[in-house]
């Protein structure tokens, strides 16, 4: 089969409670500080929920224009902001692209709570004709999307996703193969949450994944003892994303490379979906499991579900074969900002030689057996591999490499994603 263009992440930009901009997240992710403390953003008072990893100092006037502002909801400013970040990564000025040959691939799992929430106030307490008019287009998922196009006047092939904790990671699949088919020359992939709101939290515990810990020290212990769920965060990531042709064409800063992404759809308590998406991935990408340096895991805290994320790793890489982190255990979870936050970080360990920790205390789990990285840990390694997993089955794994590394590609087959 023919070769298909190599795909170079070119610019990276986050807002996240560890930090409103790259380096300074990147910092404090690997000096093993938390943003998980008891929430104050609102009066949690009745709530189950006691903790959460709030975005702090962030004024969306400082990101967005106050007319689009006051039409918008808070996870929009957020991706609003990472964007603006990730094209002054990238040095690129899309005044001078074609906007029909942008794109945007956003995941966004909820929507925006705090214009919701505000809605439903003015509505039962003021009365229909107080209602923000803007409201049946700020909540919806894809607002982010639209908002963000609507910034930076994007017009081309572009998508939001919602697939649960999998949100950003089915988003990052579909830009991998938009560039890949030719639909875009440049696509803004990653994902935005701001779920953390009265309403937010509480819609979230009926998932049942929200823990009940009110010790911000071991709250969110991914692969450990005594699990009960993960912390919820917020915030948003944006990756630049290029044909490897492209970025070379401008001269562009390579920071790394989608070598591929894969995903199977299963029952979530079977280990073989995430096993079989991570063989196809490893494939695709040609790279042997004994190439690989670390998994960034989606280690989503559950009792069931690490065991048998676990599982699978276990019977690709053998058991303990391979050091695994998941560092959003610091910074909550992020859902539709997850994937693109740790194929942020990933990219950002390549270049530094460290794997961030896994914050939560105390050693894996017999029943898990993973090498958990518990502490800054040195690395030397050209290919990485980013796991997202949702609640109802979706398995996503992301490949990711060294720009200057040599690999094949094979073309995808031409169905979506």
């Amino acid at each position: 089969m023919a070769d298909r263009p190599r795909v170079l992440i070119t610019g990276i930009g986050t807002v996240n409670p560890l930090g409103n901009d790259r380096e300074t997240f990147w910092k404090n992710c690997l000096s093993a500080a938390s943003a998980i403390a008891p929430i104050d953003r609102f009066d949690a008072g009745g709530l189950p929920i006691h903790l959460a990893a709030q975005v702090r100092e962030f004024d969306r006037f400082d990101h967005v224009p106050r007319r689009l502002a006051v039409k918008s909801d808070v996870f929009a400013h957020y991706a609003i902001a990472a964007t603006a970040e990730a094209l002054a990564h990238a040095r690129l000025d899309l005044a001078g692209e074609d906007e029909f040959r942008t794109g945007i691939s956003f995941g966004n799992n909820s929507g925006g709570w705090d214009l919701c929430e505000r809605g439903f106030r003015e509505y039962y307490e003021q009365g229909p004709s107080m209602i923000n008019p803007w409201q049946a287009t700020a909540w919806f998922p894809t607002a982010a999307q639209g908002f963000t196009s609507i910034r930076y006047g994007v017009r081309g092939f572009s998508k939001s996703f919602a697939c649960d904790r999998a949100s950003g990671a089915t988003a990052l699949h579909h830009a991998l193969r938009s560039l890949a088919w030719g639909r875009n020359d440049v696509v803004l992939a990653g994902g935005s949450e701001a779920p953390i709101t009265r309403l937010g939290v509480a819609a979230h515990v009926t998932t049942g994944e929200l823990t009940r810990s009110a010790d911000p020290a071991t709250a969110y212990r991914p692969f450990r003892p005594g699990r009960d769920g993960l912390v919820l965060g917020e915030g948003a990531t944006v990756l630049v994303l290029e044909t490897a042709e492209r970025a070379t064409r401008r001269g562009a800063e390579v920071l790394g490379e989608v070598l591929a992404v894969e995903q199977r759809t299963t029952d979530p308590a079977d280990p073989a979906g995430l096993e079989s998406a991570l063989r196809a991935a490893l494939d695709r990408a040609g790279r042997r499991p004994a190439e690989v340096g670390v998994v960034f895991a989606e280690g989503a805290g559950g009792v069931v579900a690490d065991a048998v994320e676990a599982r699978a790793l276990a019977r690709v890489f053998g058991p303990r074969g391979v050091p695994v982190t998941v560092p959003k255990a610091a910074y909550g979870h992020q859902y539709g900002a997850s994937a693109a936050t740790e194929v942020a970080c990933a990219v950002l360990m390549l270049r530094d030689k460290a794997i961030p920790p896994t914050p939560g205390g105390g050693d894996a789990d017999p029943d898990c057996p993973v090498d958990l990285v518990t502490g800054t840990r040195p690395v030397e390694t050209d290919t990485v591999v980013v796991v997202s997993r949702a609640r109802e089955g979706a398995n996503v794994v992301i490949v990711l490499g060294r720009a200057d590394t040599d690999h094949h590609h094979q073309e995808p087959e031409r169905s979506m994603p």
